[in-house]
Order: structure tokens, then C-alpha cells, then sequence
């Protein structure tokens, strides 16, 4: 029988539906290298995390021993002081405690481990639901806390140093009675056989299976609208209005939300009159600019915090007025060090002092300000850099609209509208999050030589594919400009 986990659960009352489905196993499944890495850094988390708990015994690993042991043994077992891992059932609810620490008079303490550098709002639902379990197991849990990872860890400090511990106790003894009350409803819809009918809400927009559920077969959702605000969306939901036809005239919308809503009713596209301007005063030479970094959650290297983003490569290409590419620069670090410095030596040789640099949203130029802020005698080259940028997905968003843009800027719902020809389909990594992925790989020794060469090969492609597609958007801008 396969029980209700917490993701069910958390999911069912943002939406029945979607509690429903994720009994299931309708989510869809991610496989990729981002998820990966996820996957293993939060393995290395909480295998760290027990490192706090010498005396602690594993529970999966006795279950393994010995698939007759009972929990309620270890629970009962008053020599045990420290369990983790321990999978709990009760009520048609399941949920694996993190940590369960014993106090006294038959009370127990519950600590979560979560790989985030700082308390977030959805932590207290994940521990909630955690006790919920455990109360109706009939644990009395009196206490618990988050352990979330420490912004002054540096790599080599001693472990205890990598959590901090944050008591939430209060906020989960509340959240706890309120899924208590919840539970049997909860029970009831999601083992139902019958699915609960779904209807539009906001938390559709981000939902995972919207386009199977809600969004199905829908054009020109209001959600394509940009920037709609959580007040205007579920007015329009009230209206009945699921479609940017059904939004009445008299309706407020910001002035790209007009644009967006004026090219679905016409079906044609927006240029702006602004747009020759703004194109006039990019100068010449065009360097064209794409970084790739790495977020891990444990640190990389000496003398970085976790959740660092360290700059780990990038593409640069040099363009006469007609788009044809002068000279390509390209630059990946070597992964076994922190390699920020001669990134920012790189730039300031390649890009030397004429001409705008183009970029595809406000990342790099973050990303240029970093550096120029993490090595002060190159901060005055580096600053004349940031004067020069020039974001060409803000030129786009102001200027330009595309109805099979959907209400997005990104590059890679733009490129495929204006320029159809070209794709990241054919390269081995297609994906921001899987190109930092697998330069973690790489900095974490899991890779021998021939595939870190290899890997090396597919992450310039992807980074080079990226400039190129700027260089082909800024000379489709132009075109229509002229």
C-alpha cells in the first residue's frame, strides 16, 4: 500500500487536485544533471548532519539487518537516545523523521535538516506535517527545530560549524493542530477514487501539471500576461475571465499588459517606437556577453561560503554592424580551484575600451559588479566594463512582442519566435541548470580526464550558442528597427 507522504500532502491543500494527482505519481519526473546534483547534495547534507549525533543509530540500517525489528522498538528502547532516518505510519500518513532525540519523561525532540543557508516559510509545513505523523503515532514531540546550513562554514572548519540550529516550535504546534483538523478531509480526497474536480486559481500558474489540468488546450491564458499581480489575477478569476479575449475594456492593466493583450485580440506583433532609438544607441563594436556559474550547496573551494555562485565560464563574441563575428573569445575555469581573478582578467583584456557590451538580462552585469567588488584593484577597469553593458532582453521587453512569447522575455522563449532556425535541441548540455551541474561534477573529482574534456567541449558549446543567439535577436531588432 503506498501511504500519503508529505508532498501529497503539502500539495492537496494548495489544491485537492494536486494532492490527488501526487498520490499518483503524476508529478512529472525530473532526471536531469541539475536534479542530480540536488539529489546528491542533500544526501551529503543530512549525512553530515548526523555527524552532530555520534550516538545516534540509523533506522533504515537496523530495518535493513533485521526487516522484522519493529520502530516502536526502537522508540520503547530507552537505551536509544538518538534516532534518524526512521520511517513512521500512522493513519495513512507516512513521513521519514530526519532526527528524533529522546528528553525526558517520554518526550521527544524533532530536528529537520534542510540544505538552505536560511529559514524559509515552507519549513514549518514540512515539520509540521512531520509531527502531525508523529503525534498520531503517539510520539508527544515538545520541541522542534530546523538545521539549516551556517553562511560563516568554510570548507575545512569542523562540521559542527556547517549548521545552524533555528527553534520553531511555537509556529509547528499551531501549524500541527490546524493538519490535525485537516487530516481525516485530507484522507478522504486524496484516497478517493474519483478525482477532485479542479477549477482556476493563481497557484495554477506555477503548478507542474497546469498544462495537463486547468491550462489544457487553453490559448492566450491570462497568465500570459506579464507581471500580473496576484490581486489583479484573481479578480479576472472572479470574472470568470481564463483568456486575455475575456478581459473586460474597462479592466486595469499595466502598459505591457495592454501591448500583450492589443497583439492577442489583433494577432500582430508590437514595435514600439522607442525601439530605433534604443537600437541607434548600442555602439560599435558589439561584444556580446554570456557567463555560466555554480551554486552548490556545500562549498567547492577554500574560503567560500555554501550556496556560493562562482563564475565558471564564458562566451564573448566581437560583431561588425552586420552580425558577422570578428573574433569569439571563450573561457572555462579550471575546476579544481576558484578561478573569479583571471575570469576578470579575461574581461578586461578581451573587451578592452570601445564599443557597448550586450546581454541577455541584468546577470552578468550582477555578475561583472561581484567581481569588481571581490578584487578592488581591478574594480576601476571593471566598473568602466558595467557603464558599458547594455540588457538586450530589456530592449526586448520594452519594445518588442512576440504573441509566441507567452508573456515572457527569455531567451529561450524569444529565440525560437524570431529566430526558428536555431535551438539548443541538438547540444549534449541544452540547460543552464545541468551546464552548472556538471561543472560541480567536475570541481568534485566525480569525472575522470577523458569526461571532464569531454564535459569541457559540450559546456563551451552551450555558452557560445547563447552569445550566438544574442548576436542573431540583435540583428532581428535591427531589421525591424530599420
Amino acid at each position: 500500500m503506498r501511504y500519503i507522504n508529505k508532498t501529497a500532502f503539502i500539495n492537496y491543500l494548495s489544491c485537492r487536485t494536486l494532492g490527488w494527482m501526487t498520490k499518483r505519481g503524476a508529478l512529472p519526473r525530473f532526471a536531469g544533471l541539475n536534479n542530480k546534483l540536488l539529489t546528491l547534495e542533500g544526501k551529503n547534507v543530512h549525512k553530515a548532519s548526523r555527524q552532530l549525533f555520534p550516538d545516534a543509530v540509523n533506522a533504515k540500517i537496523l530495518k535493513a539487518d533485521n526487516p522484522a525489528l519493529d520502530i516502536g522498538d526502537l522508540i520503547s528502547n530507552t537505551d536509544i537516545k538518538t534516532i534518524y532516518d526512521a520511517q513512521f505510519v500512522a493513519g495513512g500518513f507516512s513521513v521519514k523523521a530526519d532526527i528524533l532525540q529522546r528528553l525526558e519523561d517520554n518526550l521527544w525532540r524533532l530536528f529537520e535538516v534542510k540544505s538552505g543557508s536560511k529559514y524559509k516559510v515552507r519549513y514549518v509545513s514540512d515539520m509540521s506535517f512531520s509531527a502531525m505523523v508523529l503525534a498520531k503515532y503517539g510520539i508527544k514531540i515538545c520541541k522542534t527545530s530546523v538545521l539549516h546550513l551556517s553562511n560563516d562554514y568554510r570548507l575545512g572548519m569542523d562540521i559542527s560549524r556547517l549548521f545552524t540550529e533555528l527553534d520553531c516550535t511555537e509556529k509547528v504546534e499551531l501549524k500541527v493542530q490546524e493538519f490535525l483538523s485537516l487530516s481525516d478531509k485530507a484522507f478522504e480526497d486524496i484516497e478517493s477514487e474519483n478525482m477532485p474536480q479542479p477549477y482556476l486559481k493563481r497557484t495554477c500558474k506555477n503548478c507542474p501539471l497546469f498544462d495537463e489540468c486547468t491550462g489544457k488546450d487553453v490559448k492566450n491564458h491570462i497568465f500570459d500576461l506579464p507581471r500580473l499581480s496576484i490581486l489583479a489575477m484573481e479578480e479576472l478569476i472572479a470574472l470568470g475571465a481564463d483568456t486575455i479575449d475575456k478581459v473586460p475594456d474597462d479592466f486595469e492593466l499595466t502598459e505591457m499588459q495592454k501591448v500583450v493583450k492589443n497583439s492577442v485580440l489583433t494577432t500582430t506583433n508590437y514595435v514600439s517606437e522607442n525601439l530605433k532609438i534604443e537600437i541607434e544607441n548600442i555602439k560599435q563594436p558589439f561584444y556580446y556577453l554570456d557567463f555560466e556559474s555554480v551554486t552548490t550547496i556545500m562549498p567547492l573551494y577554500p574560503n567560500i561560503a555554501p550556496h556560493t555562485q562562482l563564475l565558471t565560464q564564458f562566451s564573448l563574441d566581437k560583431t561588425d554592424n552586420l552580425g558577422n563575428i570578428l573574433n569569439h573569445y571563450e573561457y572555462i575555469a579550471d575546476p579544481t580551484k576558484d578561478c573569479r581573478r583571471e575570469i576578470a582578467e579575461k574581461l578586461i583584456e578581451y573587451l578592452g575600451e570601445d564599443g557597448s557590451v550586450i546581454t541577455y538580462a541584468n546577470s552578468e552585469r550582477i555578475s561583472v559588479s561581484k567581481l569588481s567588488m571581490t578584487f578592488p584593484d581591478l574594480s576601476d577597469k571593471l566598473n568602466k566594463i558595467i557603464e558599458r553593458i547594455v540588457d538586450l532582453e530589456l530592449i526586448v521587453r520594452k519594445n518588442y512582442y512576440d504573441i509566441d512569447f507567452r508573456g515572457r522575455s527569455s531567451i529561450k522563449k524569444v529565440l525560437p519566435a524570431l529566430i526558428p532556425e536555431m535551438s539548443y535541441a541538438g547540444l549534449e548540455i541544452g540547460e543552464g541548470g545541468d551546464a552548472a551541474a556538471a561543472f560541480a561534477f567536475m570541481a568534485m573529482g566525480l569525472y575522470d580526464n577523458a569526461r571532464i574534456e569531454e564535459t569541457k567541449k559540450n559546456l563551451l558549446k552551450y555558452c557560445a550558442q547563447d552569445t550566438l543567439a544574442m548576436v542573431r535577436i540583435h540583428q532581428f531588432l535591427i531589421s525591424v528597427a530599420k
